[in-house]
């Protein structure tokens, strides 16, 4: 069943609301999934709007055919006029003259602002005793990586102990599988106990906190 959004004149004359298109072509007999009220509208038309999709490290200039209401967190398979090259994106800033708002019509947008999502870089936090090493990798924007788990990455297993989300949270929880696309950060443990030289007369005393392996040591007085 083909669905739009658009306002509703019962209760959302101001905010888009989801439809279901019950009938028509031209005009529109729709159906509120809000209240249930039917009411007719003229069907959206098709305007080319400017895209700018962050990928990577690169920005691409694209322009698209869209229509309807178009709102910041909505993914979009964008088919570039101009090189017909097709990227599954998500609008992450509308702007609308000179202002940013977080939904509009496309047919009043002047740019879109988005960033990649069917192919994306996950930054990978290895911690170390004393230091932390990045690595990225580039996954399929759908792939999960799940709190508790192990993720093989440059041949070495390293275990997820959180993962940051692009809301700025953090989930910890064992067994919380996030999408790449959704994904800040991931934090690691590397698994083994890193080896160090002490000098004459140290003692060594080993604990083991949240998963990571850390090494206390005092000097004799």
């Amino acid at each position: 069943m083909e669905k739009t959004e658009t306002v509703c004149p019962s209760c959302s004359p101001d905010d888009a609301v989801n439809h279901v298109i019950l009938k028509g072509t031209k005009e529109l007999l729709l159906q509120c999934e809000e209240c249930g009220s039917v009411h007719k509208a003229q069907k959206p038309r098709e305007v080319q709007v400017r895209v700018i999709v962050s990928k990577g490290k690169e920005s691409l200039h694209m322009r698209a055919l869209l229509s309807g209401i178009i709102k910041t967190g909505d993914e979009i398979l964008i088919d570039d006029e101009t090189t017909g090259e097709a990227n599954l994106v998500q609008v992450t800033s509308i702007e609308v003259g000179d202002k940013r708002k977080e939904s509009a019509a496309a047919d009043v947008i002047k740019t879109i602002w988005a960033r990649a999502i069917d192919d994306v870089i996950v930054k990978i936090a290895v911690h170390h005793r004393e230091t932390t090493e990045s690595i990225e990798m580039r996954v399929p924007g759908d792939r999960e990586f799940v709190v508790g788990e192990k993720v093989e990455v440059n041949n070495r297993e390293l275990k997820i102990i959180r993962i940051k989300i692009r809301d700025g949270a953090f989930r910890s929880r064992k067994g919380i599988a996030i999408k790449a696309k959704d994904i800040k950060r991931i934090y690691t443990d590397p698994g083994m106990r890193e080896q160090r030289i002490f000098s004459k007369g140290e003692r060594v005393r080993i604990k083991k906190r949240e998963s990571v392996w850390s090494l206390k040591y005092k000097k004799p007085g």
